[in-house]
């Protein structure tokens, strides 16, 4: 575990991001992640830790608060998702926001045009930590 997490804060230091035009650091951002890296990474269907969806409910929660944000966030989370080193597993990462009950979903794709999101209308509130559903 000890070479995964090496491994993952290297590659993600040496990302090289376009700018973000909001206060979303992805170099910050990303190992917030280092929670969830067995549930991202695990070969089938799993549930996240409570750790990861206590990680993931702050990464939503700074996304919620303007379109920049959100956009942002979209950015960081889409470079750990093409990120070569590993290999995510995206029918978890897409499940994540569901069984961690996010406030809003937090995509992690390959495929996803970040430029294109947009909060809701009547945003959500930042929620508490909440632990995940059960599968």
């Amino acid at each position: 575990m000890a070479a995964s997490f090496l491994a993952f804060v290297v590659t993600m230091a040496t990302i090289i991001i376009a700018p973000i035009a909001a206060d979303i650091n992805c170099q910050d951002l990303v190992p917030t992640l280092l929670p969830c890296l067995g549930y991202l990474t695990a070969v089938g269907p799993g549930t996240p830790s409570d750790g990861c969806c206590s990680a993931t409910l702050s990464i939503a929660n700074l996304a919620i608060q303007s379109q920049p944000n959100l956009q942002g966030v979209c950015v960081c989370l889409e470079s750990v998702a093409t990120s070569s080193t590993f290999q995510i597993n995206m029918d978890n990462a897409k499940a994540l926001s569901k069984l961690c009950k996010l406030p809003i979903d937090i995509p992690i794709s390959t495929t996803i045009d970040c430029a294109t999101l947009t909060l809701p209308k009547s945003p959500p509130s930042a929620i508490a930590t909440s632990a995940p559903d059960q599968v």
